[in-house]
């Protein structure tokens, strides 16, 4: 049986604080336009009321792309210095 690579990870929750882990962790997805896609329907669920952010993780880079989740839906990209 061939195994599908998820290699970006999603996570979302409401309060920035370290007491999500890996109960934040919603979905996975083998490319970074899956992901996204992934996570713009997260952000449009009715579970989107209890998230106020998103994160996709690339778990071969370590790299993290944070999202804000504003009202309607609306993934705002967070950019950290």
């Amino acid at each position: 049986m061939k195994r599908k690579n998820n290699r970006y990870a999603i996570f979302a929750g409401r309060a920035h604080l370290m007491n999500g882990g890996a109960n934040s962790f919603k979905v996975a997805a083998p490319t970074k336009k899956e992901a996204v896609e992934l996570a713009e329907e997260i952000a449009q669920s009715e579970k989107a009321i209890f998230y106020s952010w998103l994160n996709i993780l690339d778990v071969q880079t370590g790299e993290i792309t944070r999202y804000s989740i504003l009202r309607g839906g609306v993934l705002k990209e967070n950019q950290c210095l």
